[in-house]
């Protein structure tokens, strides 16, 4: 099974896909780590700012993995922001089986309500990393 988890900025998408790892130990392809290994090497001339143009250079390699990752009999996650709306279809009914997508959203009335824990929480995925790491090393 392969499991997409997209969703606007600060939605919590890295942390879902955190705890799912740590309950069924799936790896995880995190698009955004993907993202950022083709800009940095230099196979793109994309940046971090082409939102639009990354999903449409994006999408077919992350597809492609997942078809191979289902046709493996491989489970997977796969997490971030570029990840289109009509994502299905690229996939025929086969890949769609072993496919569960996940989209999270806030609403208006919930951003603004708790817009300080959105933003205090935003790195959360990286900061308890970092204390679980400080507690195996003693530092």
């Amino acid at each position: 099974m392969v499991i997409l988890i997209t969703g606007a900025s600060h939605t919590g998408k890295t942390m879902l896909a955190y705890r799912l790892i740590e309950k069924y130990k799936y790896p995880c392809l995190s698009i955004d780590h993907l993202k950022m290994g083709l800009i940095r090497s230099g196979n793109t001339s994309l940046t971090t700012e082409d939102d639009d143009e990354l999903v449409g250079y994006l999408w077919p390699i992350t597809c492609e993995i997942i078809k191979t990752s289902i046709e493996n009999k491989q489970n997977m996650i796969v997490e971030g922001g570029y990840i289109p709306f009509d994502w299905r279809q690229d996939f025929d009914k086969q890949y769609l089986q072993a496919i569960r997508f996940i989209y999270l959203a806030m609403s208006d009335e919930y951003i603004n309500g708790h817009f300080c824990d959105i933003t205090k929480y935003g790195c959360e995925v990286e900061a308890s990393r970092l204390i679980k790491r400080e507690k195996k090393t003693g530092r």
